[in-house]
């Protein structure tokens, strides 16, 4: 019996801390949220079935004509020009650049930017720089 009072108590204590116009603002609030809700289902649910005017025959024919407009388009050896090899000659033939020289270049009088090279042929690193 006493958890019975305890409990009513309990009860009476949270009913005064709810307002019943805060449950019904809240009802309101889901009702225009469902509302809301079952437009985008709707919206979404909108059915875009081929009108019954329209003749499935007519269409296939137009695009049989289609691909015979477009002839040699569809033909299995048909290739688009940008995939075709070029017709002119190499860029590089109408240039008329020198060639690349072979071996080493020769050093101008007056210079004398010799150094050493290692084994690969680089330029050898200078001893005073390597330390033991």
């Amino acid at each position: 019996m006493s958890a019975l009072k305890s409990a009513n108590k309990e009860l009476k204590g949270m009913m005064k801390t709810v307002k019943i116009e805060d449950v019904d603002n809240l009802q309101d609030e889901m009702m225009d949220l469902m509302d809301i809700s079952n437009e985008i289902q709707e919206s979404l649910g909108r059915s875009y079935n081929v009108p019954d005017y329209i003749d499935e025959e007519e269409l296939l024919g137009e695009l049989d004509a289609l691909e015979e407009d477009m002839g040699t388009e569809m033909d299995a050896d048909w290739m688009p020009s940008y995939l075709q090899p070029d017709k002119v000659h190499d860029v590089e033939d109408g240039l008329n650049l020198p060639s690349a020289p072979i071996g080493h270049a020769s050093i101008p009088a007056g210079r004398s930017n010799i150094q050493a090279e290692d084994e690969l042929g680089l330029p050898a690193v200078p001893r005073a720089s390597i330390r033991d």
